[in-house]
């Protein structure tokens, strides 16, 4: 059964639905790339009626399924924090890159390294994580895996590349787009990610799309995307971000060869593009 997309432009491709029940119906071996953050299982809105069973299998039906559309030699890079909350109110703590790092090597997976992203707007997830006697999320760990095959890697970015700290201290996620979505992270951390493990005209996979940011992202960077969201506000939220990123990239421009009235009708586009926007 053919999947139906919510949103697509030139490059982009967005799904509402399962991702898991989508990335099986998908090409084997044909993608480059996931950049992803699943559901960190803290207790957020969506995540209220998911066991520690639920959230196990979805893990690792992501890497399973994940490794099947990947090209040898392509990455999943996944953001992760350290807690779990389950059990009522109570915060349990759980070392998730061990997790990770064993469900991701059983599905074939080779676990390259773990960077730390240093982050600047943990107090706007404190609600859903944060005790007294617990610290601020204001980092987070990046998982970084290769599928095997696809020769040698290539290092793309060498400055980049050798820091094991990658900081978006400073640069806080708009609010308006928190507003809308919990767990938004920084334009500049997928560009980040991409920069080093990817190169234009890649095809970038985002299981979890959420807020559309990785594909806004990809899109903005020469890469196509196809991402899943299973809930239809950030569909609809991801699909504004994204045809605004598309008629930005495609905007007219005033040239000495337009007349009169094009010239007018390319400003006034343009002066449209500088308004607020709720994302």
């Amino acid at each position: 059964m053919p999947l139906t997309p919510f949103y697509k432009d030139n490059g982009s491709t967005l799904y509402q639905g399962d991702c898991i029940v989508g990335m099986r119906l998908m090409p084997e071996s044909l993608y480059d790339i996931i950049v992803t953050s699943p559901p960190y299982a803290i207790g957020k809105d969506y995540e209220k009626d998911q066991s520690y069973g639920d959230y196990l299998k979805l893990i690792s039906d992501m890497y399973e399924v994940g490794y099947k559309i990947i090209k040898p030699g392509g990455y999943c890079v996944i953001v992760m924090a350290e807690y779990y909350k389950f059990g009522g109110d109570k915060t349990i703590f759980m070392p998730t890159e061990y997790l990770h790092h064993i469900i991701a090597e059983r599905h074939g997976w080779m676990h390259k390294c773990t960077r730390i992203w240093q982050k600047d707007f943990a107090s706007l997830t404190d609600p859903y994580t944060i005790e007294s006697n617990l610290p601020k999320l204001e980092a987070e760990l990046i998982f970084f895996f290769r599928k095997p095959g696809g020769g040698k890697e290539t290092v793309r970015e060498q400055q980049l590349h050798t820091h094991a700290i990658w900081s978006t201290n400073g640069e806080k996620q708009s609010t308006p787009t928190l507003k809308h979505h919990p767990a938004a992270f920084p334009e500049s951390l997928v560009n980040m990610i991409l920069t080093v493990y990817s190169d234009k005209g890649d095809t970038v996979v985002d299981p979890f799309a959420g807020s559309g940011t990785t594909l806004v992202i990809a899109k903005r960077m020469g890469r196509r995307g196809v991402g899943f969201e299973i809930r239809e506000d950030y569909c609809e939220l991801a699909r504004t971000r994204l045809s605004q990123q598309e008629f930005v990239m495609n905007a007219p421009t005033i040239t000495k060869q337009m007349t009169i009235e094009e010239a007018l009708n390319a400003q006034r586009a343009a002066e449209e593009l500088r308004m607020p926007s709720d994302f």
